[in-house]
């Protein structure tokens, strides 16, 4: 039965190796950094930007 070893696999790519190691669930808000004020009220863009953990509604239930 043949086995696979290190040597039968090539390098990964840079960039799909570093997609790889990114989280699935985000621990901090996105940055506000593509909000145009003048288009946007500051406030919901600033709300809709925020990072909700998936228990922390469940109190609510």
């Amino acid at each position: 039965m043949p086995t696979d070893t290190p040597e039968d696999y090539e390098e990964a790519d840079p960039a799909d190796a570093a997609e790889q190691r990114t989280e699935l669930t985000p621990q901090e808000d996105d940055p506000l950094t593509s909000i145009d004020p003048a288009a946007v009220n500051e406030a919901d863009a600033a709300e809709q930007t925020r990072v909700v953990p998936l228990d922390e509604d469940d109190y609510r239930s």
